[in-house]
C-alpha cells in the first residue's frame, strides 16, 4: 500500500508542475501602442485649444487634426492586433494533464495485475521456456553456460542461434569453445571457419583460413570449407593455389550443383590475376545429379523398360535407388541427392527407408540451417515431417 500512496502522491506531483503554470495568470505589460493613442489624443485637444485662442489658423489646424487622427488610427490598429485572444489550448493542456494519469490508472486497474509479486530474471529463468521467445531462450542457456562453461552441448544450441541472429562474433566464439571441451572436426572446423568469414564481412583471416586448412584436410568432400578456403587464397595473392582448389571444387562436384556459378566466378578471377584466358579449360566434374538414379531412367534406360515386366521394371527402378544411396554413402555432402533420395523412397512407398534417409541428412548437415531446411521441406512434401 505505501507504494501505491508514493506512486500517487508523484502523480499529483507532475500533473501540479504542469497545471500551475498554465493557470496562474499573468498581467501583459501594457503595450507601446496604448500609450501612443494616450499621447495623440492629448495632441488634438491641444491643438483644439490653440485653433481657439487663434494661435493656429483653420487651415493649418486642419491639416494637423487629420495628420493626429491618422497616427491615432494607426496605433489603434496596432493595439487592436496586440490585444490577447482568448484561447483553448490551456483549458485543453490542463484536462489533458488531469486525463491521462487516470485514464492509465484505469487500463491498469482493469487488465493490470498490481499484486503480482515482484520476478527476477533468476526466478523467470527458473520458469519452463517459451519455445517463441528466443531472447529468453538464449538468456537461459548463456545463464547455464557461466556455471557450466564446459557444457558442449549448451555451445552447440548457441552457436546456430548466434549466427541466426546477426551475432557473428558470439557464434565464432561459441565455436571456439565447443572445439575446445570436444576437439576439432571437419564440422566443427568448417562451421568456425564459415562463421569467421561472415564475421569479417567477407575477408577470410588467418585463423579463418586455418581452420578452413584442417577442415579440408580432414574431410576433402567439404566443398563449403573447400569454397572459403580457394577464397582466403585468393585474397591473399596466392592464385595459383586458389585456382587449383577452385578446379577440385569442379572435379568433387556434380555438373548441376548450384555452388558452381559462384566457383566459376572466382575460378575467372583466380585466371585473370595469373594472366591466363578467362576461357581457360576446366576439369571435368561428375555427371549432373538431375540426370542420376534418383531422377529417373534415361532414354536408353526408357527404351529398355518398355520391354520389361512390370516386376523387372521395378527391379530396375529399386537398383537405381540403390546405387544412389550407395554413392551418398560414399558422399554424404549431397543435398540435392538426399533430397532425391528421400522422394524416391516415399514413391516406392519405403516410408522406413525414406525416414532413415532423412535422419542421415539431417545428421549430415546438421551444422547448417539452410540446407537442412531444405531437405526438410522435401521430408515435408512426403509427409515425413508434420
Amino acid at each position: 500500500m505505501l507504494v501505491w500512496i508514493v506512486f500517487a502522491l508523484m502523480t499529483v506531483a507532475a500533473a501540479l508542475a504542469v497545471i500551475v503554470p498554465l493557470a496562474r495568470h499573468r498581467r501583459a505589460a501594457l503595450p507601446a501602442s496604448a500609450h501612443d493613442r494616450a499621447v495623440y489624443r492629448d495632441q488634438l485637444a491641444e491643438l483644439e485649444r490653440d485653433r481657439e485662442r487663434g494661435l493656429i489658423g483653420a487651415a493649418e489646424a486642419e491639416a494637423a487634426r487629420a495628420e493626429i487622427a491618422r497616427r491615432l488610427l494607426k496605433a489603434s490598429e496596432a493595439a487592436e492586433a496586440a490585444s490577447p485572444r482568448r484561447s483553448w489550448a490551456k483549458p485543453a493542456a490542463m484536462a489533458a494533464t488531469m486525463a491521462i494519469p487516470l485514464l492509465a490508472l484505469g487500463v491498469y486497474a482493469s487488465t493490470g495485475s498490481p499484486d503480482l509479486p515482484d520476478q527476477p530474471l533468476a526466478a523467470r529463468l527458473q520458469a519452463p521456456p517459451d519455445p517463441n521467445n528466443v531472447v529468453e531462450m538464449i538468456a537461459r542457456v548463456e545463464a547455464h553456460l557461466v556455471n557450466q562453461p564446459n557444457d558442449a552441448e549448451g555451445w552447440k544450441v548457441l552457436a546456430p542461434i548466434y549466427l541466426r541472429t546477426g551475432r557473428v562474433d558470439d557464434a565464432a566464439r561459441a565455436y571456439r569453445e565447443i572445439i575446445r571441451i570436444e576437439g576439432p572436426s571437419p564440422e566443427l572446423n568448417e562451421a568456425l571457419g564459415e562463421t569467421l568469414v561472415a564475421a569479417g564481412e567477407g575477408l577470410v583471416s588467418e585463423e579463418a583460413q586455418a581452420a578452413l586448412d584442417a577442415a579440408v584436410q580432414a574431410d576433402p568432400d567439404r566443398i563449403k570449407a573447400r569454397y572459403y578456403r580457394a577464397l582466403g587464397l585468393l585474397q591473399a595473392g596466392r592464385n595459383e593455389e586458389s585456382l587449383a582448389e577452385y578446379d577440385e571444387i569442379i572435379r568433387r562436384s556434380a555438373a548441376d550443383a548450384p555452388w558452381l556459378e559462384p566457383v566459376r566466378e572466382n575460378r575467372k578471377r583466380a585466371l585473370a590475376a595469373l594472366g591466363r584466358p578467362a576461357d581457360t579449360p576446366e576439369p571435368a566434374g561428375l555427371p549432373a545429379v538431375s540426370a542420376g538414379p534418383a531422377a529417373g531412367p534415361g532414354a536408353a534406360d526408357v527404351a529398355a523398360a518398355e520391354a520389361m515386366s512390370d516386376e523387372e521394371r521395378a527391379q530396375m527402378v529399386a537398383g537405381m535407388v540403390q546405387r544412389l544411396a550407395d554413392r551418398l554413402e560414399q558422399n554424404p555432402r549431397d543435398p540435392v541427392g538426399w533430397m532425391q533420395l528421400i522422394r524416391a523412397y516415399g514413391v516406392m512407398e519405403r516410408p522406413e527407408d525414406a525416414s532413415a534417409a532423412l535422419k542421415k541428412a539431417e545428421e549430415t548437415f546438421k551444422d547448417d540451417p539452410t540446407i537442412l531446411a531444405q531437405i526438410q521441406d522435401a521430408a515435408k512434401s512426403m509427409g515425413l515431417v508434420p
